[in-house]
């Protein structure tokens, strides 16, 4: 079977020679002339190209294809339009992987030549190779996650010492894409906060860095960036008690194998995806017990206890289920409410066995030394009921991105007229028309 070379990157340019030996040059329009065309799947490519590093008149080598029955090349560009590098023995590593294509694995000696190549090089490659076969999990080692290691260490002890770090910031850019998650964009934001000491954009970026990293497909990060994400989220959580469970969680996870299979996100309406963190075992009751000793009604309550947050379910016998969140309100943790989620601290939470609905979010109301809030639902079985945290706690510059339905689902869950007053209140900062607005409008959110 004769193998086919295609483009790598989405973007390709005509060479031509220019010198003798010979020495080639980009010329002429991008893509022939449609720079939002994908040049990866461009019908030019079908049949008939070979994998070459082309010498280039200005010094170097780059990643190219050739088409020997009418002598036309081209070089692969990357997203500032430059020739991608790739010395001869780059483009036959390439080529041979090209040969058994898509490659579920990379030989070890393909390994330690792409760890060698350009970053950008790297990046495509794996790029197109997740989107058209079933790498393994060790082929993605290949990025240049050496740049991740050296962020990560900036950031941790810029949250040490409470100073930036004085080195030049790295720039991971999108070279991480293909191995599923988002959290380097985080890093890259968080490093940005520090260093103009944006408290909120600082929480904002913790909270997103936790978040993808404990949903991350945890085998594709190499070991030694793995440790060093580990000491960068004990930093973290060390900085933001409330954030410290699901940066703990995240840690965790980065220990070992991530326990489900990667799967990507989930599109759905506005691209809201509400994901459903695993902190260990919730909070649980039954729908029918003795008397509760707090109360004077037959049922049930249960207690989890995540980090700064206590989460309490309380079952009663006539079918009502109550989750109470509390967490403690001392100097720290009030600058860090005010400064860092700007007075307004959202805890999503996931219950299962409730009329309502499953994912709802707890508005926490500051008191003399506690912040507190609640939900009251009713329950749909006699069988287990449970309630935990599901994702990092939010704050005011996170209501945009709020799940609407959610949203809907806890209005009709508050337990006082003053609480659906004070969420009616937040939802009004949106512009009219928001999805999530109009969920508190009573309006539909597609």
């Amino acid at each position: 079977m004769t193998a086919t070379h295609r483009p790598l990157a989405e973007w390709v340019q005509d060479a031509r020679i220019v010198g003798p030996g010979p020495l080639w040059a980009a010329d002429g329009p991008v893509n022939d002339g449609d720079e939002r065309a994908d040049a990866r799947h461009m019908a030019r490519f079908a049949t008939g190209w070979e994998r070459c590093a082309l010498p280039l008149a200005d010094g170097g080598h780059g990643l190219g294809l050739t088409e020997p029955a009418t002598g036309d090349a081209v070089l692969e560009l990357d997203d500032f339009g430059r020739p991608l590098p790739a010395d001869p023995a780059t483009a036959e590593t390439v080529a041979a992987i090209e040969r058994r294509w898509p490659a579920n694995r990379l030989e070890p000696h393909e390994e330690v030549r792409l760890h060698d190549a350009d970053p950008g090089l790297r990046y495509s490659l794996l790029d197109r190779l997740a989107a058209e076969g079933s790498p393994g999990p060790d082929s993605f080692h290949v990025l240049p996650w050496e740049r991740v290691d050296r962020l990560a260490d900036q950031v941790a002890a810029a949250l040490a010492t409470g100073e930036p770090a004085a080195a030049p910031p790295v720039r991971l850019r999108h070279y991480f894409a293909p191995a599923g998650s988002r959290f380097t964009a985080a890093l890259e934001q968080l490093a940005s906060a520090l260093r103009s000491d944006d408290p909120r954009l600082r929480r904002v970026a913790t909270t997103a860095l936790c978040a993808r990293l404990a949903r991350a497909a945890t085998a594709r990060i190499p070991q030694t960036t793995r440790e060093r994400l580990r000491l960068l989220l004990d930093a973290v959580g060390r900085d933001d008690a409330f954030l410290y469970a699901t940066a703990a969680l995240a840690a965790d996870r980065l220990g070992g194998a991530f326990p489900t299979p990667y799967a990507p996100p989930e599109r759905r309406g506005r691209e809201v995806t509400w994901w459903t963190l695993d902190y260990g075992s919730p909070a649980s009751v039954r729908n029918r017990y003795a008397p509760a000793a707090s109360s004077g009604a037959e049922g049930s309550e249960d207690v989890v206890l995540r980090s700064a947050f206590t989460l309490t379910l309380t079952g009663r016998s006539d079918g009502r289920l109550y989750v109470t969140v509390t967490a403690p309100l001392d100097p720290a943790t009030r600058a860090l409410l005010s400064h860092g989620y700007d007075e307004v601290l959202l805890l999503p939470v996931h219950v299962t066995g409730a009329a309502e609905g499953r994912e709802m979010y707890v508005l926490l109301k500051p008191g003399t030394d506690r912040l507190s809030g609640d939900l009251r639902m009713t329950a749909t079985t006699d069988l287990d009921i449970t309630a935990d945290q599901a994702g990092p706690p939010l704050g005011l510059a996170d209501l945009p991105s709020l799940d609407p339905e959610a949203v809907r689902r806890t209005l009709a869950c508050q337990v006082r007229a003053s609480d659906r007053r004070r969420w009616r209140e937040l939802l009004a900062r949106l512009p009219d028309g928001h999805p999530v607005r109009r969920a508190a409008e009573g309006g539909g959110t597609a």
